[in-house]
């Protein structure tokens, strides 16, 4: 009796003692880390802003666009020669034309005329024999033709270059340079009209017709009326219809 008593003591301690077999139950669904990635993205409020300046234009008022000159003067001085003052002869006869080379111009000197290519020679006198002084780059620049020989043409430009060039190398299309400052290109022959466009000094300008007092040019894409003497290619009291 008593070994059996001994015995049932021994295993209530052991099982007082002994740790549970089982885990108790977790919490439904995993748990992690908190993570930075996962921070609620704050939402933007009210319209979106543009900081750019331009991208508010001033009410009631338009913006004129300006047209600008190419960099550069209209004259670019050749690298294989520079300007030297030659004297050109006036009685040259021609190589073998003989008495059939004949001006094609008909015009009598002084008159304006405009260049035909975007590459003109200039040379330093009536013949190919003759040097390069200036080589032009200005399609359409407004030219003085001062004195003919057979199909030679000496020309005179705005800053006051001279020379000889071929007269294939011009047209009598008409063209004007802008000269002074900023000049604003009217609707109409008007100084109180509207300004369509400012032209700046240098730009070259096709011209359709002029009175005594206004010129109707084309600029850029614009069309306007600009000042006489705000221009340069006409002769004194010249009009073009």
């Amino acid at each position: 009796m008593s070994r059996s008593i001994a015995q049932l003591c021994v295993g209530l301690a052991l099982i007082l003692v002994a740790p549970p077999a089982f885990a108790a139950p977790e919490e439904a669904g995993p748990r992690s880390a908190p993570s930075s990635a996962a921070k609620p993205i704050p939402k933007k409020t009210g319209p979106a802003k543009h900081a750019h300046k331009d991208s508010k234009a001033a009410p009631g008022k338009t913006k004129i666009p300006p047209i600008k000159a190419p960099a550069g003067k209209p004259a670019q001085p050749s690298a294989a020669a520079q300007p030297v003052p030659v004297e050109a002869p006036q009685t040259k006869p021609a190589d073998d034309k003989g008495a059939a080379a004949k001006p094609v111009e008909t015009k009598a000197a002084p008159h304006f005329a405009s260049l035909r290519a975007e590459k003109v020679n200039l040379r330093s006198g009536p013949n190919e024999d003759f040097p390069i002084q200036w080589v032009f780059m200005r399609r359409g620049l407004p030219v003085e033709i001062v004195a003919s020989f057979d199909i030679w043409r000496k020309v005179h430009t705005f800053d006051g270059t001279e020379g000889w060039v071929h007269q294939q190398m011009l047209t009598g299309r008409r063209s004007v340079l802008i000269t002074g400052e900023i000049r604003n290109l009217h609707r109409d022959p008007d100084p109180a009209s509207g300004v369509v466009a400012q032209l700046e000094p240098g730009v070259v300008a096709a011209m359709s017709r002029c009175n005594p007092s206004w010129c109707e040019l084309k600029a850029g894409g614009y069309k306007g009326w600009l000042k006489r003497d705000e221009l340069w290619g006409l002769e004194p009291d010249e009009v073009v219809q």
